[in-house]
């Protein structure tokens, strides 16, 4: 007997498929409306195909009957399961590393940059509010639920800008995956502006003397330039400096940073000697790396040189040393690139009560 008629021998004790040769091999078809459920995928073609794994030869035929009657009683019963049987990309995920990978393919397929300067932008977004989170999940682990969990709970303090990033970041995979994202809302919830203690920034006093402790003058341009303009850090590499030479003394963002195109008007303390028209970039890497990259190298100078300080700092000092000269919310939050709102629940709740009471002294006439 050939092995034609063999084939059509077995195919009469199948029910809802059939075996076939194609090409030297031995497959499995059935119609997919009435025999295979849809893939994983959702893909649900007219037709669905299985490789048997072997020759179109008599031993093999024996190989592929028996798989073939496993898998026709699976589709009776209902119990048919794609996942032993797809390949490549075709396989569901499964880790964490593989879920993140398509996650990320996913969110630039549908975040279309037209510009370099935008995709490093929005690297930057995607790098602090996701990839920075994913990192933290153990990569080779099975992407479950409680996993997403137990990472939030173990990771982060509750009641932090971290928590909420992170917790926002893993109910988007989990959506993504289409798991249940469980209790990932509510761990993300009790983070707002009044739940940060004020930090213990630095008077001007004791910035004009910080400033001395950086011996390079390229870096203490930098120093001097977030001081007085109250900058973000990487937006130091982002500038316009030609307005400078006017009065008042303008800088330009520009518009690859967080907050895009703005004006920024200087705010000194009185008695400093510094100002920032000597310009003197430091001599480091600038193209091609993106708003944290650079933000980040700012940070590490500051530690190497012990300034006790972080660069934010000297942001919030700006903030606060508007608000006792009498600039409004308004005012200083265009200046610093943010809204109104964001401007006095966070900022001004930096500001320490000696502050308050130094502006009413001075409206008393008390100071």
């Amino acid at each position: 007997m050939d092995l034609t008629q063999r084939i059509k021998d077995a195919n009469r004790g199948l029910e809802k498929i059939s075996i076939r040769e194609k090409d030297g091999k031995l497959y499995v078809r059935g119609r997919t409306r009435d025999s295979f459920p849809p893939k994983p995928s959702g893909e649900q073609p007219d037709r669905a195909e299985i490789a048997m794994g072997v020759s179109a030869t008599a031993s093999g035929l024996k190989v592929a009957i028996a798989k073939a009657k496993a898998i026709d009683a699976d589709l009776i019963w209902g119990k048919f399961d794609w996942t032993p049987h797809l390949k490549g990309k075709q396989k569901p995920p499964e880790t964490v590393a593989e879920w993140v990978r398509r996650y990320e393919e996913h969110h630039w397929l549908m975040t279309p940059c037209t510009t370099h300067d935008e995709r490093l932008s929005k690297e930057n977004s995607y790098h602090k509010n996701y990839r920075l989170m994913f990192n933290r999940l153990p990569q080779n682990a099975p992407l479950t639920t409680e996993l997403l969990e137990q990472t939030a709970v173990n990771e982060v303090a509750a009641g932090t800008r971290s928590r909420q990033v992170m917790c926002m970041a893993f109910r988007r995979l989990a959506e993504f995956a289409k798991i249940d994202a469980g209790n990932l809302k509510q761990l993300g919830k009790g983070y707002t502006p009044d739940s940060v203690d004020p930090r213990n920034l630095p008077s001007d006093q004791e910035i004009q003397e910080l400033r001395l402790k950086l011996t390079d003058p390229a870096w203490r341009w930098v120093f001097d330039v977030m001081a007085i303009y109250g900058l973000r850090p990487h937006e130091v590499f982002r500038l316009r400096t030609d307005r400078l030479v006017e009065r008042p003394s303008i800088l330009e963002v520009q518009k690859t940073t967080k907050t895009g195109f703005r004006v920024v008007y200087p705010i000194p303390a009185d008695g400093w000697g510094f100002d920032a028209k000597a310009v003197l970039f430091p001599r480091i890497k600038i193209e091609g790396r993106s708003n944290n990259q650079m933000g980040m190298a700012i940070s590490q100078k500051f530690r190497q040189q012990n300034l006790g300080i972080d660069p934010y700092d000297l942001r919030h000092c700006y903030a606060r040393r508007g608000f006792e000269r009498g600039f409004g919310s308004k005012f200083l939050s265009k200046s610093m690139g943010h809204s109104v709102r964001v401007h006095e629940k966070t900022y001004q709740a930096w500001i320490r009560e000696e502050t308050y009471t130094k502006m009413y002294n001075q409206v008393m006439g008390m100071s």
